[in-house]
């Protein structure tokens, strides 16, 4: 992926928040992770963005949502994924192999595996019971090469992605 085609992601303010929505099938409320006055942290392109009264604001649905900032403060100890998205901490790319032998530092190629820093609560099924993601934070994790997205939390580059686009945990 070229690199200006990456996903920003921002914060925002959540300024009115519905209950959540009903299950199609069965007819069961999954709650609103989100409520009013939660700083969330969301994709650059997600929601409908409009003008209202002079200030930008956005109608994002809750499953769009990266995270929820817990206390107002957009700090990397605050950081609560949403779902069962997981907060992972890069790992530095390698420079040399395990027997000494040194690797080209040409690669633009992202790493693909970090130390989990923050886990959400599940997905919720049909009937509203929660499944955990079954990641813990401080295992590390190898993730999908295009999936999740990038996001700089206190200056530290970190990426959040969906625990069922971990391909393996130790």
């Amino acid at each position: 992926m070229p690199a200006d085609s990456t996903e920003k992601p921002s914060e925002g303010l959540v300024v009115l928040a519905g209950p959540g929505t009903t299950h199609p099938e069965t007819g069961k409320l999954i709650p609103n992770p989100c409520k009013e006055g939660d700083l969330i942290l969301l994709s650059e392109y997600v929601g409908e963005k409009v003008d209202y009264c002079g200030d930008k604001h956005a109608f994002v649905s809750a499953s769009e949502v990266l995270g929820v900032f817990d206390g107002g403060s957009p700090v990397v100890g605050s950081f609560k994924p949403l779902q069962d998205r997981v907060l992972v901490k890069l790992q530095d790319a390698a420079t040399e192999t395990s027997s000494g032998i040194a690797l080209a530092s040409e690669s633009t190629d992202e790493p693909t595996q970090g130390e989990v820093i923050a886990v959400g609560e599940g997905l919720v099924t049909s009937q509203g019971d929660l499944v955990p993601p079954g990641i813990t934070v401080g295992e590390s994790v190898i993730y999908g090469k295009y999936t999740g997205t990038m996001v700089f939390i206190g200056g530290v580059e970190y990426k959040v992605v969906s625990a069922s686009d971990c391909l393996a945990k130790w």
